[in-house]
């Protein structure tokens, strides 16, 4: 229609509307049946704000213009409250006639009994040709805006549209031939034919609206009167360093409770909230800076669209904003490096973020695992370099590079069955010693950088008795305990034992088995005496 401005609630409404009224066609259940009673039941709130809003809006222009000698101001006054006497008459008898509907239906107010009727009997009298019922109700719709074009000089269309008014059912060839009453009310239940009309009452206060608009600005009562000012003040800059000069610009606020102002970041339309402070309205904008193309000083310079509607006027401004980069900061225990194919258990902070850090990674070079910790993730590297990308909320933050270390050979240490280490210098004693223990060690730092990847295990070794150049025993061990009982009454004095590994795994943080490779030089050598 000319003019017309809804507001989101009243669109969510409409469009509702529309998709139940075409689930309808479908002969859905009951649940359908039900979202009209909670429409119906939405749209009678909606009708009772919007009536107290336009007496408000009357009352305005009467006070406003009430007392002008001017003939413009004093014949919209007029029409105003002409207006308003129009628009109760017309929705009394609409009132009228959903009480006739449910009169007929059995009933004196919404129940379940209204809901679950599936009966024809409101859809019959709304259509049959000599029940009046139908026709007076287009009549009144009819005259209503016939009268108001009148009194405002508007060009409100309609409010009784056949499909062929209605953008969606215009080129619908089951629909666009019916007229207004075969289309809203044929085989319609009760609840939904109800719905419908209250629909239609919604509509009528909704041109009242825009009507009343229309007159206050004849009258002069669209003049905006603020009964709240403060000051504000608006920063050079919110960053100061010591030493440096502050600079803002301060300028004064105002607002009035009676204003409803709507708010836009970018075209979408913000919450409204009202300042607990000042008690004036204020749209809560809330969103992910992104940034890119940062200059040397690692600051993007970034925009976004403000825009205020208020009382048909709009008021629009592109805010500028900078964003800085932000400083990523890892810890990895010890030193800043990985070790190849183990799980590194690595903490990726970024504390300009705040409470807002919500990141997520990826990586080249390796696997990578979220922890239960935010910003906490186990990288286990598959290349000498990794990259690990961390991006916030979808927002890339930047990249970090870690570079990364085979994992250190384990050291063979031979003990006493008392866990004492063998002194590989001075020996044992021949026949004073009963068994050993072969142990694959870690080296320090790996095990304290990577404890859960530094498990060493001897799974077969080969140990032999020689005496010069003899071998004079050998066995083969899976463990790593060694039983030398059988050997002590051989032992001479100027013999020597020798342990060689053969196999040694390393148990991952994973927990599956490694194999390390070992060489001549893990030998041990342990002198007889």
């Amino acid at each position: 229609m000319a003019g017309k401005k809804e507001t989101p609630r009243q669109k969510m409404i409409g469009m509702m509307y529309l998709v139940l009224t075409a689930l309808l066609a479908l002969q859905v259940s009951n649940a359908v049946l039900e979202k009209f009673a909670i429409i119906n039941g939405t749209l009678e709130q909606l009708i009772k704000e919007t009536t107290e809003n336009n007496q408000q809006q009357l009352d305005k222009i009467i006070e406003e213009g009430g007392k002008s000698q001017v003939e413009k101001i004093k014949s919209a006054v007029e029409r105003a409250k002409k207006v308003r006497e129009l628009t109760a008459a017309t929705v009394a008898e609409i009132e009228k006639l959903k009480k006739k509907m449910l009169e007929v239906s059995g009933s004196d107010r919404v129940d379940e009994k209204i809901i679950n009727n599936h009966g024809s009997q409101v859809a019959t009298m709304m259509i049959d040709k000599n029940s009046p019922y139908g026709k007076n109700f287009e009549k009144t719709l009819n005259d209503y805006v016939k009268e108001l074009n009148s009194l405002t000089g508007m060009s409100f269309t309609t409010l009784a549209r056949a499909p062929k008014d209605i953008p969606e059912f215009a080129n619908d060839p089951d629909h666009v031939r019916k007229d207004f009453l075969t289309f809203t009310f044929e085989n319609t239940p009760v609840i939904a034919a109800l719905a419908s009309v209250t629909q239609i009452q919604s509509e009528v206060l909704e041109y009242e609206s825009q009507a009343l608009r229309k007159l206050a600005e004849e009258a002069g009562a669209a003049t905006v009167r603020f009964e709240t000012i403060i000051p504000m003040v608006r920063p050079k800059s919110a960053i100061v360093a010591a030493g440096a000069s502050y600079e803002a610009d301060m300028f004064i606020s105002a607002s009035s409770s009676a204003l409803s102002p709507e708010f836009y970041y970018n075209g979408n339309p913000l919450n409204v909230e009202v300042d607990p402070a000042t008690g004036i309205k204020m749209g809560k904008i809330k969103f992910t800076a992104r940034g890119g193309n940062y200059d040397a000083k690692g600051q993007s310079k970034q925009t976004f669209t403000a825009e205020i509607k208020l009382n048909d006027q709009v008021y629009k401004q592109t805010i500028e904003y900078i964003v800085a980069k932000p400083t990523i900061r890892v810890t990895t225990g010890v030193a800043p490096t990985l070790y190849m194919g183990c799980g590194n258990l690595v903490n990726i902070e970024v504390p300009a973020l705040g409470n807002d850090y919500n990141p997520s990674f990826s990586a080249q070079g390796a696997e990578i695992i979220k922890g239960q910790k935010t910003g906490q993730v186990t990288i286990i590297p598959n290349q000498r370099k990794v990259v690990v990308s961390v991006n916030n909320a979808g927002t890339f933050i930047g990249n970090e590079e870690f570079m990364v270390k085979p994992v250190p050979r384990p050291r063979i240490v031979a003990k006493d069955n008392n866990g004492r280490d063998i002194d590989l210098k001075n020996g044992i004693k021949a026949g004073s010693i009963a068994g050993l223990r072969v142990n694959a060690e870690a080296e320090e730092n790996f095990k304290n950088e990577v404890p859960q990847d530094a498990n060493y295990r001897i799974r077969n070794m080969s140990v032999i008795l020689a005496r010069g150049t003899q071998r004079v025993q050998e066995m083969t061990v899976n463990s790593e305990l060694v039983d030398l009982t059988a050997w002590r009454a051989l032992m001479r004095p100027g013999d020597r034992i020798i342990v060689e590994p053969k196999t040694v795994v390393r148990m991952t943080y994973k927990g599956t088995p490694e194999s390390v490779t070992m060489t001549p030089s893990d030998l041990i050598n342990i002198p007889v005496q």
